[in-house]
């Protein structure tokens, strides 16, 4: 009975952040997503911006089927500190139709994805990361 409640947090996580970037304005609240980075967990903040994705660099950020470890909807490749990291720029990528939705339950790192199973998205945004207070490795 936990993974279907997983499966829904997941989900209404993602619709959550995919709306809010696409409609900004209509949203009062502001999503904190979290993210395992390189096994460490981070949260975010969406913040409304409007920006070129063709001007600048970006950070790849893979959402999967059934959530990542402990239900945590998101992984990136990369956090701050990291000498590639963009500043919470960010590139979306989605687990392709087909590929089954728990495959990565137990990741908590971009090496532990296979990035075949993923296809991009038009969704560019913004979203600071900060560490989420004990969580994660």
């Amino acid at each position: 009975m936990r993974k279907p409640m997983l499966f829904a947090v997941s989900a209404l996580a993602a619709m959550v952040l995919l709306t809010v970037v696409q409609f900004p304005a209509a949203a009062q609240a502001r999503p904190r997503p979290e993210t395992w980075v390189d096994g460490d967990r981070f949260a975010g903040v969406v913040t409304p911006a409007t920006f070129d994705p063709a001007n600048g660099n970006f950070d790849e950020l893979y959402a999967g089927g059934s959530g990542f470890m402990d239900g945590v909807p998101l992984i990136s490749e990369s956090k701050p500190g990291d000498q590639d990291y963009n500043g919470g720029r960010w590139h979306l990528n989605s687990l392709k139709p087909g590929v089954p939705a728990n495959k990565y339950a137990n990741a908590t790192s971009g090496n532990d994805l296979d990035l075949d199973d993923f296809e991009s998205t038009p969704d560019y945004f913004e979203c600071p990361m900060l560490p989420s207070r004990g969580a994660g490795g």
